[in-house]
């Protein structure tokens, strides 16, 4: 028999800026990044990053909860440009991280460090890997594809694990992600067609 699941929606504020764009299509970053949304495909890109690498609340949330524990912990992410800031962020909480992405494949710090953080792009581990020795996930970003969602949780809650499996859902108020969240939890993919529904009616 596995152990209890309990999932920890994290909400943090939407900026400016992720209500501007979605309200112009268009945005400039304080940086001087501009983000145009001509195009659903586009559209719906930026606004899922504008909720995870250029949330200055969203990344502030992620520090907080390595702050909060020293157990293991696996981190999914979508965009290098977030990884970025997730290397960032374990290197000045001085926490030891593994990598698996489509280039990398780094589980050492996951195997001897009990307070390692194992950093983890969807399509290249989520299936497949176990990681029992850890029984807490933070989705910093949200997949949109049902079955990447469902079977990352399996990484952590599979046969052997003896404890409880935490999930904190790092969530953007009022934004797309609370949208995906949604239709991941019916099992369905966020798609162009859904957001155009939601976003362009």
């Amino acid at each position: 028999q596995l152990p209890e699941q309990t999932i920890i929606p994290v909400y943090v504020e939407t900026s400016k800026e992720y209500r501007r764009f979605m309200k112009h299509s268009i945005v400039e970053l304080p940086d001087g990044t501009e983000l145009i949304g001509d195009q659903i495909f586009t559209k719906r890109m930026y606004s899922r990053q504008l909720c995870g690498q250029y949330s200055k609340a969203k990344i502030e949330a992620f520090r907080e909860l390595l702050q909060s524990t020293n157990d293991r912990l696996i981190v999914f992410y979508n965009f290098t440009a977030e990884l970025e800031e997730l290397e960032a962020a374990c290197n000045d909480a001085e926490r030891p991280f593994s990598l698996v992405n489509g280039s990398c494949k780094r589980l050492d710090e996951y195997e001897k460090y009990e307070d390692s953080v194992t950093l983890i792009q969807y399509a290249a581990g989520s299936l497949g890997l176990n990681l029992q020795k850890a029984s807490k996930i933070v989705y910093f970003t949200l997949p949109e594809r049902s079955d990447l969602f469902e079977q990352s949780k399996k990484r952590t809650h599979r046969i052997g694990q003896e404890r409880p499996c935490f999930y904190w859902i790092l969530m953007c108020k009022g934004s797309v992600e609370e949208q995906i969240y949604q239709t991941l939890q019916e099992r369905k993919d966020w798609t162009d067609q859904l957001f155009e529904e939601v976003y362009e009616t």
